[in-house]
């Protein structure tokens, strides 16, 4: 049997009367990408195809397990905790908002998701600008007062199965893939 991966995966796509490409996140777990297909579509209808993935493995000196079961009542609220930020940052002279997807661990309710932040070269650099342009968790434009609620519980949208964060000092590579790919989602 294949072990089983925990995906992250950024789900590209066009609900009606939309001009722009829109974006969906997928947190799914499997022993392959391909055999998420009909998950990705059913959680998103608009999704066309993906943008990008990742397996993740380790995130800040934990390993990451998962093991089919079901979690337990306080799970998704127990630390540490896996969550992803989604930061939006803007650069001068670009008429656009980036978007950037960063895993991190919580290992306790004092742990500061505002230096978690700090880390990213793009988001540091973000909070230089006006304060209109500043980088941000979307919908919270203060970054220094806000809670789990505003970043993604990975424990939480994945049923059926349990994330364990196991302590390692052994640094196993995650998977990053860009660009475009499973167009086949439109037919679905």
């Amino acid at each position: 049997m294949n072990k089983l991966q925990l995906f992250i995966v950024l789900l590209g796509g066009y609900n009606k009367g939309d001009l722009l490409e829109s974006h969906n996140l997928f947190i799914g777990v499997g022993t392959e990408l391909e055999s998420m297909k009909v998950q990705m579509k059913k959680s998103w209808p608009a999704a066309t195809h993906l943008d990008a993935y990742m397996i993740l493995n380790h995130v800040d000196g934990f390993d990451i397990k998962i093991t089919e079961g079901i979690p337990s009542e306080n799970a998704g609220k127990e630390f540490p905790m896996l969550v992803i930020g989604n930061i939006g940052y803007y650069k001068e002279g670009h008429f656009t908002e980036f978007h950037k997807l960063m895993p991190f661990v919580l290992k306790n309710a004092g742990d500061s998701i505002n230096d978690k932040l700090k880390r990213d070269p793009d988001f540091a650099e973000g909070q230089s600008l006006t304060e209109a342009t500043r980088s941000h968790l979307d919908d919270k434009h203060i970054v220094s007062a806000f809670d789990v609620d505003d970043v993604i519980n990975v424990q939480q949208n994945i049923p059926g199965y349990i994330i364990e964060l196991v302590p390692s000092d052994v640094k196993t590579e995650n998977v990053l893939k860009l660009g475009y790919q499973f167009t086949d989602l439109k037919k679905m």
